[in-house]
């Protein structure tokens, strides 16, 4: 005689996605859209973006079933940011660093849920907020993520107040007020292409490449010896996935002790010089010959396009900060990207560019 029960079936979690079009949330969507567990939400800007993400015709090779709920919106759209936040058990912000004013209301989003919705935040930083600046010159000793991060933060802060730092403090803050558990995932310079369903380009790293193109000179600051972690950023999606099963769990702290690092490896900016020369005198169809590698000042690379002023270029072509993942790898995290990965990266956003700045030129002719 057949069995009259029905099938157990677990609801999805609810995850609302911020960034889902861009570099570090576009690959993190693409990680968490291959779980059966989650249902995922996006904000998205456009409605070209939406068609994108939803289409299994423009990404056929992405889709598994599993395809994002999207909502067309901003940062700037407060109330909406907050009424999807209370209907979702984890919010992942990947958006900004620097959005006070969203990040507020995340978080009250998610204390305002129903008493059964998990009520994780995960937040992204950057570690340009423990960055030291030091006229381009090798400074400062490696940190790691089990040492009291906020306590330094708010030391550098009484300094000098910088957005990724306050935003920071006060998303603990706000989450221990209001019963959320939260989650600080702070990646270096990341390189490297993703499956994300919109492709883009890291940020750091491409507006040093575009300038080795555009001059044919490739630049560091001061001596060049300065040295920045790196991570590759599938490895630093699949770490995103990690943490929120870890707090799912109840394995990963939260809060104050819930600050991960994410890096896998270290270059000095003169090395990363060198290797953007590399990549750029091997572009395919470069007939630009040979390319210099020359320092240049701090006032000089914040000039250039792409970055947004005189800290800016500071803090990311020319400070020191090489982070220790000790929490991430005690979650289980495993980097797999490390030794030439950055520089064969490099070479990589070398053509893209190489391409975009051709097709650029000849729409103009």
């Amino acid at each position: 005689m057949a069995s009259t029960e029905l099938p157990i079936t677990i609801p999805k979690l609810k995850v609302f996605l911020t960034g889902g079009t861009g570099y570090i949330g576009g690959a993190v969507l693409s990680t968490l859209l291959r779980s059966p567990d989650f249902e995922i939400t996006t904000l998205v800007r456009s409605e070209a973006a939406i068609e994108t993400l939803t289409s299994p015709s423009s990404n056929p090779k992405f889709f598994t079933g599993s395809t994002p709920n999207c909502i067309l919106g901003s940062l700037s759209d407060l109330e909406l940011l907050r009424k999807i936040a209370s209907e979702s058990d984890i919010v992942v912000n990947c958006a900004s660093a620097n959005d006070l004013a969203s990040t507020q209301v995340l978080i009250e989003g998610l204390s305002e849920s129903d008493e059964r919705k998990k009520k994780i935040f995960v937040h992204t930083s950057g570690t340009s907020a423990f960055a030291v600046w030091n006229d381009g010159r090798q400074g400062g000793s490696p940190i790691g993520d089990t040492e009291n991060l906020v306590a330094l933060m708010k030391e550098m802060n009484a300094q000098e107040e910088y957005g990724h730092r306050t935003v920071t403090l006060k998303a603990l803050e706000w989450s221990e007020e209001k019963g959320v558990k939260t989650f600080v995932v702070v990646p270096p310079t990341i390189y490297g292409q993703s499956s994300a369903l919109i492709p883009r380009l890291s940020v750091q790293l491409p507006p040093l490449i575009r300038t080795a193109i555009e001059t044919k000179k490739a630049r560091y600051i001061g001596s060049g010896n300065a040295v920045w972690s790196n991570i590759h950023i599938l490895d630093l999606s699949g770490l995103y996935e990690i943490i929120i099963r870890c707090a799912l769990s109840g394995v990963a702290k939260h809060g104050v002790e819930g600050i991960y690092f994410a890096s896998n490896g270290e270059r000095s900016w003169r090395n990363l010089a060198y290797g953007i020369k590399d990549a750029v005198e091997s572009i395919d169809g470069w007939n630009g010959g040979n390319v210099e590698v020359q320092s240049w000042s701090v006032e000089d690379a914040a000039s250039i396009d792409g970055v947004n002023g005189l800290r800016d270029a500071m803090l990311a072509f020319g400070s020191n900060i090489i982070t220790i993942p000790i929490k991430s790898l005690g979650l289980g995290w495993k980097p797999a990207f490390t030794g030439d990965a950055i520089l064969e990266s490099i070479h990589k956003d070398a053509q893209i560019i190489w391409s975009e700045l051709n097709e650029t030129r000849n729409k103009k002719e």
